[in-house]
């Protein structure tokens, strides 16, 4: 098994066990998401509205699948629980672009054509950041479309530049 597939595979076992980790765990009510639920609680009945919420639009995303009893309210443990979906997503997403990163940096790593001198790969939901220097302007497209290539890429900004 070649570095970059056992470092591939590495990366998406642990986003297996993250993710199933976060799904077995229950919505337990802390002091922090208690604070939160009696802030955003502003007419103190108890159950947070989509009104009430208006401000976090990741809450809104998530709110009529934590509202489990659909009464077009959330009580303090479906809101933990609001609190707990949009906290795991936000990690799967990051380490689903952090395994983008990785891939791609191996696959230019691997390719006996590109001789990178100084290249940083940034991922952020899928858009990709090539920016460093390559030896010449065949290397620079070629890192595009090694980028470009790689599964869960939306787009890549090539800002590579050849060294003089």
């Amino acid at each position: 098994m070649s570095r970059s597939t056992y470092e591939t595979a590495v990366a998406l076992v642990f986003l297996a066990c993250v993710s199933a980790y976060a799904e077995d765990q229950p919505a337990q009510v802390n002091a922090n998401i208690l604070a939160a639920f009696k802030k955003y609680d502003t007419n103190g009945d108890g159950y947070l509205s989509k009104k009430e919420l208006k401000g976090r639009k990741d809450l809104l995303r998530v709110f009529t699948d934590v509202d489990t009893d659909h009464d077009g309210k959330l009580d303090l443990n479906e809101y933990a629980a609001a609190e707990i979906a949009v906290h795991r997503a936000k990690a799967e997403r990051s380490l689903e672009d952090d395994l983008i990163t990785a891939k791609i940096k191996a696959a230019l790593l691997e390719d006996p054509d590109i001789k990178l001198l100084d290249v940083s790969v940034e991922t952020y939901r899928g858009h990709v950041l090539l920016n460093g220097f390559a030896e010449d302007e065949s290397q620079v497209k070629k890192a595009g479309r090694i980028a470009s290539g790689i599964r869960g890429v939306v787009s890549v900004k090539n800002a590579l530049v050849v060294k003089i």
